[in-house]
């Protein structure tokens, strides 16, 4: 197997960010059939845990690689950069003109959330695991404040030589120590802890355990490639049945390790374990999605929102059609993003991560 091409990580990485865009899109199916959006995906919002389960296993596969020294984490931290900030950046500011631009100036709380979304930092104290405005037009990037702690966090630990004691270390003073020390009761739900200070509520909301979950399995990944391929993926089968079976019937869908977390983690543990036997039969067209996934993340709300405000503006009314034509343009506009502005700048990239096609 080529351990350059995990086809079927980035297969999920694609199923992820569909997910997460079926949530959002599902008022439009609502708006013809009552309940049925919400029947159908509202379990959708859990992609973002498969997310950060992934990103906490490929920085580890790419950690692991990086020498423990300034240099090799000043590159760590420049793949990273053009990795996630030109195609973030150019989104947002598309978003920030067509949503009013100036006019979110005249408002304090959209100020303060569009100045969060620029410097990735949350924007209250509350409203955990988001720390921001949940429903306003920045609402998805509440991820990339986790992200990027975590990619920072990841990279100047690294440039101690005992790294994994280092990791370890840090996050059990994070996400343990310093909230019984302020008088917390320990939890893993993402709800989190009232530190006082939203920095020190986001860096120490439980929900960053995906993050760590998904490091568990970089670490293991030498062990997986060696695990029976035709038995990790039976129970990746069993794993994929048993999230649909929970599901659909309303258990485990929300954030954390305890909700979808564990399900996930447990489908993408199989799917990395199963990756020699099943890999060469994952659809192409699923791979591009993964491809794709970034952008297709980050574009799908400014469609839904102030596109879709334009195609009502023609005359077209929520509803199947709506729903359709929302999914067509999203897809599209993710993967010119893809195409013009993820891609290039992943070209200027030094090497490449253990998930891109050596293309």
């Amino acid at each position: 197997m080529n351990p350059g091409v995990l086809r079927s990580v980035q297969a999920l990485r694609g199923l992820a960010a569909l997910s997460v865009m079926l949530f959002h899109f599902r008022f439009n199916l609502n708006a013809t059939w009552p309940g049925l959006g919400d029947k159908l995906f509202i379990w959708g919002a859990s992609g973002v845990d498969l997310f950060f389960l992934i990103s906490g296993f490929v920085i580890t596969l790419t950690i692991k690689k990086t020498p423990a020294d300034f240099s090799g984490v000043l590159t760590f931290f420049k793949r990273r950069a053009l990795r996630i900030l030109p195609a973030y950046y150019v989104i947002l500011l598309l978003t920030f003109f067509l949503s009013g631009a100036m006019s979110v100036f005249h408002y304090s709380d959209k100020t303060l959330n569009f100045i969060s979304s620029l410097i990735f930092q949350p924007a209250y104290t509350n409203n955990a695991p988001f720390y921001i405005d949940d429903s306003g037009m920045y609402n998805i990037r509440w991820t990339l404040n986790y992200e990027i702690y975590f990619y920072l966090a990841i990279g100047v630990l690294a440039l101690i030589p005992m790294r994994l004691f280092a990791f370890a270390s840090y996050f059990i003073l994070t996400l343990i120590v310093l909230p019984l020390a302020c008088g917390q009761t320990f939890t893993l739900s993402p709800a989190g802890y009232d530190l006082g200070i939203k920095q020190l509520n986001l860096i120490t909301n439980p929900i960053i355990f995906l993050f760590l979950a998904g490091m568990v399995l970089g670490y293991l990944y030498p062990l997986l490639l060696r695990a029976n391929g035709r038995v990790m993926a039976v129970l990746l089968a069993v794993s994929l049945g048993m999230t649909i079976w929970f599901f659909s019937n309303g258990q485990y869908q929300g954030h954390g390790v305890l909700s979808s977390g564990w399900l996930y983690f447990l489908i993408l543990a199989f799917a990395i374990g199963a990756e020699k036997t099943l890999g060469r039969y994952v659809p192409d067209v699923l791979v591009r999605l993964g491809d794709i996934s970034f952008s297709l993340y980050l574009i799908h709300t400014l469609v839904n929102k102030t596109l879709r405000k334009r195609l009502e503006g023609v005359g077209m009314e929520p509803g199947l059609l709506m729903f359709i034509a929302a999914i067509v343009l999203a897809l599209l506009f993710a993967w010119l993003s893809w195409r013009y502005i993820e891609k290039p700048f992943q070209a200027k990239r030094a090497g490449r991560s253990p998930l891109q096609k050596a293309s």
